[in-house]
């Protein structure tokens, strides 16, 4: 019986038979098992807390692909939560999900195979939160592959295959033994745990407490949204945009420059991928200096913050960029660019930081007598803990992209003459109220915004709220682009100097807004705290 043949037969019967699995595993080409024999096997089982359990193990049997490429401490504290809910009934599901919101952004900044481990996490939180319906109540579904859905829906099961055998068996990466043997594992645990599921077959331990310290760092000041800074990272740019050209001049998808500046070295790299593969560039020696130059006045704006040491930016097709700047976790920077404690050491003495600043794994390898600065500034904001809300989502970049396109529309039907940038300024405070304005020379002059702008910024709000809801919510969002529509955007969460007197002269809206968009206590600034008074209801 040949494969195609032993799925229609096994997709007919009404009663899942292991073994005929089995042989659907053996028989496969690439060794995958696929969705519709596990809908139709996790289906018959029809226990939601089986299930969910069988994704938490699937977790743990990855999990170390993960670790040991990555070390983030942040995320097994997380499968450990996962595991405690699951086995012991112990926190709640929608705190799984907040944390996964946060922590997701980490997971996305992985390019490896091994990150897989990493959404495998991440998919499990959203499983217990949704009682497994992606794949025990899939909508409209007619017997589909992983394949043919959005990696944003895949399974659990399926991320932690791809991590066990090193890639996509869609796009033909990976070891097909290494995936039988994982689908053969995952047969098993589904027998054991459907006679006994009372225990954990995979034991993970939890962190230490003082590992779990990379989310303690308050939020910085320093930003590369200067007209000087964003020139020289347009240098960087259009020196990569040249050496392509020179090499390939043809479509593609996304070029990476990454670049890894400290104190014993500099080391840039720059990828391109087309059609899903990744090449590697040509990269120009400018780009050292350039980058060096854009670190060190990051660094003098706030020295007390310290400095990055791996910068990360995404080019896309349209000429929009996205850029990462990773000051406190080492595990950030890839494995070709490895860095010993030795160097952490020289960095820091370069570019000395204060203690609240510095991570404890950096502090363990400097010992007692590493010389911190003294924070003497005295500013509100840095009380704040560093957020993990971003607009570097897909969705959310799509809207942007509509709200650009959307400005350039506005502007061509109620204004003349040429213009140089145009600015859209969400206010979200209880309501929303927009302002639009378009340089022309030396002059700045105000323009409608269009319902339809209004409208998703208020969504762009909501989408990024929802990542980390304890962070709360930005207040005002500035988007500035020019005519080749590259744009920066600035969000304001906490700033009392930067928002209108109005909002003063009627605290309602504060008061409206944080009922609307609650947050922690952590996260709400104490002028905020004062309007609000004893009585807020601040989330735990």
């Amino acid at each position: 019986m040949n494969i195609k043949t032993l799925l229609s037969h096994f997709m007919k019967s009404k009663r899942v038979e292991i073994s005929e699995l089995r042989t659907v595993i053996e028989q496969s080409g690439n060794g995958h098992l696929p969705l519709s024999c596990r809908v139709e096997l996790l289906q018959s089982i029809g226990n939601v807390e089986i299930v969910n359990k069988v994704f938490a193990e699937c977790c743990k049997k990855v999990y170390p692909l993960w670790g040991n490429e990555i070390e983030d401490t942040l995320l097994r504290k997380l499968l450990c939560s996962a595991d405690e809910y699951l086995y012991h009934r112990k926190g709640k599901a929608d705190t799984l999900v907040e944390e996964a919101n946060r922590l997701r952004n980490y997971v996305e900044g992985q390019s490896c195979t091994e990150s897989m481990a990493g959404w495998a996490v991440i998919s499990l939180c959203y499983s217990i939160a949704d009682h497994a319906a992606a794949i025990l109540d899939i909508d409209e579904y007619e017997g589909e592959d992983d394949g043919a859905f959005e990696y944003e829906v895949w399974n659990t099961d399926f991320f932690a295959s791809m991590a066990f055998a090193g890639g996509n068996p869609f796009v033909d990466e990976g070891d097909a033994g290494k995936r039988r043997e994982f689908w053969n594992w995952y047969l098993d645990t589904v027998e054991t745990l459907c006679r006994k599921s009372d225990a954990p077959l995979i034991r993970i331990d939890a962190p230490k407490k003082k590992e779990v310290e990379q989310n303690t760092i308050p939020q910085r000041t320093q930003t590369y949204q200067t007209p000087e800074i964003l020139s020289k990272i347009q240098e960087v740019i259009n020196s990569a945009l040249v050496l392509y050209d020179k090499d390939y001049n043809d479509k593609w998808d996304k070029i990476i420059i990454s670049v890894r500046c400290m104190a014993v070295g500099l080391r840039a790299k720059n990828t391109v991928i087309k059609e899903g593969q990744e090449h590697r560039m040509k990269t120009s020696l400018q780009v050292f200096d350039i980058m060096n130059d854009v670190k060190k006045e990051m660094y003098n704006q706030a020295k007390v913050e310290g400095a990055w040491f791996y910068c990360i930016i995404e080019l896309n097709p349209d000429l929009t960029y996205s850029i990462r700047f990773v000051y406190d976790d080492k595990s950030q920077i890839p494995q070709d660019h490895l860095v010993d404690s030795d160097d952490f050491v020289a960095e820091f003495k370069k570019y000395p930081r204060a203690k609240e600043y510095t991570p404890l794994w950096w502090q363990e390898i400097l010992g007692k007598k590493a010389k911190y600065l003294k924070n003497t500034v005295i500013v509100e904001q840095l009380a704040i803990t560093q957020r993990t809300q971003t607009y570097q989502t897909p969705a959310i970049q799509e809207k942007i992209r509509q709200v650009i396109e959307n400005s350039m529309k506005v502007f061509n039907k109620y204004c003349t003459g040429n213009w140089s940038k145009i600015i859209v300024e969400a206010h979200c405070i209880g309501d929303v109220r927009t302002k639009g304005y378009f340089i022309q020379g030396n002059s700045t002059t105000e323009m409608p915004v269009s319902l339809a702008a209004s409208d998703l910024l208020s969504e762009i709000k909501d989408d990024m709220y929802k990542q980390a809801s304890n962070e709360g919510s930005w207040l005002i969002c500035k988007i500035e682009f020019d005519t080749q529509k590259k744009f920066i955007i600035e969000f304001n969460y906490d700033n009392k100097s930067s928002l209108p007197n109005d909002v003063f002269d009627n605290p309602e809206r504060l008061e409206t807004e944080f009922e609307d968009y609650p947050r922690t206590k952590e996260y709400t600034p104490v002028w905020w705290q004062e309007i609000l008074g004893k009585k807020a209801k601040y989330l735990e």
